[in-house]
């Protein structure tokens, strides 16, 4: 088949999940033996095309890296109908709404489409009021936000979901939120990662290193690790923090208050090597979110790596982690419930080790980057030839 492969971010605009996910099953289809083009938007270096592991990026523009516009979409128009005349688009593979502005051009050509979402409008509303600024030059965000979210919503969404033949969702959490224009269209592919060799960690009678990954932004809640570690005093920890972001000034600043220099460590972005190293010294993973999430890899890199995770209870996060079992759960923002669950682990040497290996079990049973790439090519396939 030719796939064609619309998303408004790759790895060339950041290192997160989002992108992760798109390029592995990009990667998989190929390895599969079809072709794939993917169209996205502007190249942070103004490049426009790329040349991936044998598959071609096209970054089109106008448009801003990572945002959908009104311009991106009159320009996927023309640049499908290009590439369709030269090699015929057998089915297009939507990563959200980026497949908003070539509807009626696949309706009329009989090309069907597979939308992938990882949120909804519920847990996005929900994912910005429980890390909304409730300072008062702030409120007006309050309501505009949400308007914005419902606009997209009936504007982007809804046409998409009437136009798709195949709804995929990241994570059950959301499939009550798709009822409406979706009948008998949505299946739940939870996503996957390419598993490590099972470690074979020390018990640590030393410093315990606790680790968070991800974007830095606000919502992600590294400052509650580095809250909870200040309130930890008596027990040797360490905080490795992996990422990037606009908010990593304000994390700095806050490491500095505190006076936790020497017990928290930004390492930035990082290389796969790099990141295995960190992961395979870990004794805890922390993943204290505000927001509802699909399904963070984040999260299932921890487990796959046998790592007992503390994580708030929230989106796509609650269906993955057993409490008790395989991890322990806190309230989103409750910081009281955070610095008691790392303690509990950090004294309780025993349940590390418990909770680690039956993470493993978790990520070998469920979430394998192998499946994830053979179920979502058996959706395509399938709506191909049922057109």
């Amino acid at each position: 088949m030719h796939i064609l492969v619309m998303t408004r971010s790759t790895l060339h605009h950041g290192f997160g999940g989002f992108q992760r996910q798109c390029m592995d099953l990009c990667e998989g289809f190929v390895k599969r033996g079809h072709e794939v083009t993917v169209l996205t938007t502007a190249h942070p270096d103004g490049v426009k095309t790329v040349e991936e592991s044998g598959y071609t990026i096209h970054f089109l523009y106008p448009s801003k890296p990572r945002r959908l516009s009104r311009a991106w979409f009159k320009q996927t128009r023309k640049l499908v109908a290009e590439i369709h005349q030269q090699n015929p688009i057998e089915v297009i593979h939507s990563n959200e709404f980026a497949g908003r502005g070539i509807t009626s051009w696949a309706r009329s050509n009989k090309i069907p489409i597979s939308l992938l979402c990882h949120g909804s409008l519920r847990s996005e509303t929900l994912s910005f009021l429980s890390s909304a600024d409730l300072r008062p030059r702030y409120w007006h965000w309050l309501l505009l936000t949400p308007l914005f979210l419902f606009k997209r919503y009936l504007l982007w969404e809804l046409p998409m979901r009437r136009t798709a033949s195949s709804i995929l969702l990241v994570t059950p959490t959301i499939k009550d939120d798709f009822s409406l224009f979706s009948k008998d269209k949505v299946k739940v592919i939870e996503n996957g990662i390419t598993l490590p060799e099972p470690r074979t960690k020390e018990p640590n009678s030393g410093r315990l290193h606790l680790l968070c990954t991800g974007r830095a932004d606000r919502q992600k809640g590294f400052q509650m690790a580095i809250k909870a570690l200040s309130k930890l005093q008596d027990i040797d920890l360490h905080l490795d923090i992996v990422g990037t972001g606009d908010y990593l000034v304000e994390l700095e600043k806050l490491v500095k208050n505190l006076e936790l220099k020497e017990r928290v460590t930004f390492c930035g972005r990082v290389d796969d090597d790099e990141l295995h190293r960190l992961y395979s010294e870990a004794d805890i993973y922390l993943i204290p979110t505000l927001r509802y999430e699909g399904l963070p890899l984040a999260l299932l890199e921890a487990l796959a790596h046998g790592i007992p995770t503390i994580s708030s209870e929230i989106g796509g996060n609650s269906d993955v982690i057993t409490h008790k079992h395989d991890g322990l759960f806190v309230k989103p923002g409750n910081l009281d419930e955070l610095v008691e669950s790392i303690r509990f682990l950090a004294t309780n040497p025993s349940e590390r080790e418990s909770m680690g290996s039956k993470a493993r079990e978790t990520s070998e049973r469920r979430f394998d980057k192998e499946r994830m790439i053979n179920e979502t090519e058996m959706v395509l396939r399938t709506i191909t030839h049922s057109q």
